[in-house]
């Protein structure tokens, strides 16, 4: 891979499929004894993957868990905006993070409250000494949460997007949360009971853009989850839980957890801290 294509794989969108078989792959081997586990990207879905584990293969579908797709969608426009004015300018350099903390508004890229802000975020990119990192500069707040940048390092040319969503009880991210697997779980045995003639022979990656929990509360979560046993296992790639990408390195990693298996020894088994 050359470096140019490495720029332009970290520039695009995280590709979630490809972080969440990692994460599970690096469980399969660091804390479940598996030796050898093989993964297929398949061409014509479902399912997403196939993945044999130590010569037992099993169909493999995931999905995001996330809260508002449409409030994400427009956080990861603004960021990709940034990025693609940057890029035009000549002023991306290093790795950045674009960071919305709570639920703050996003303005239209076209209103007049969009150009400034954007704006805003481009003079920090061109304004921005070097090497090193650049303490964060907000670019923007109301009475919702608040907008900000940082660069993380000084090599690269990236901007990614981090979500520092609103607190909540944690009654209230279990039920939230147990409601959003539910769908998962509706979705994707619907999805794969088509193609799939026997039960517990699938599993379910959950790729975590929920970014209010921990593992513990989805493991929690799964309280209020019902059918989900239809899966061998169901399995969580955490948010905030960063580590390289060994199967594929253009991608971000994250460590992960089992949250249900029927087998004991995969069980809530993970490389989370």
């Amino acid at each position: 891979m050359s470096s140019a294509d490495h720029v332009d794989n970290r520039n695009r969108r995280i590709d979630e499929e490809l972080v969440a078989v990692d994460s599970l792959k690096h469980v399969l081997r660091a804390r479940c004894g598996c030796t050898q586990v093989e993964i297929r990207r398949e061409q014509h879905d479902p399912p997403d993957f196939t993945v044999t584990v130590d010569g037992e293969t099993f169909r493999t579908e995931v999905t995001s868990i996330v809260s508002d797709q449409q409030y994400l969608a427009q956080c990861r426009r603004f960021a990709n905006d940034i990025r693609k004015r940057a890029e035009s300018l000549g002023v991306l350099s290093g790795e950045w993070a674009l960071i919305v903390k709570r639920r703050p508004s996003i303005p239209k890229p076209t209103s007049k409250d969009g150009r400034q802000l954007l704006d805003a975020a481009i003079a920090c990119l061109g304004a921005a000494p070097l090497p090193g990192p650049l303490a964060k500069v907000e670019l923007a707040h109301d009475q919702w949460g608040s907008i900000s940048i940082e660069r993380l390092s000084a090599t690269g040319s990236t901007i990614q997007l981090l979500l520092s969503p609103p607190s909540l009880w944690e009654n209230e991210i279990q039920r939230q949360l147990g409601s959003l697997v539910q769908r998962a779980v509706d979705g994707k045995k619907s999805r794969l009971q088509n193609v799939v003639l026997r039960p517990r022979t699938t599993l379910l990656l959950l790729y975590d853009a929920f970014g209010y929990a921990d593992p513990s509360d989805a493991i929690a979560a799964m309280q209020h989850v019902k059918g989900y046993d239809w899966f061998h296992s169901i399995f969580w790639a955490a948010s905030f839980a960063e580590r390289e990408n060994a199967a594929y390195p253009e991608e971000h990693g994250r460590e992960g957890i089992f949250l249900f298996s029927h087998n004991a020894s995969w069980n809530r088994v993970g490389t989370i801290p």
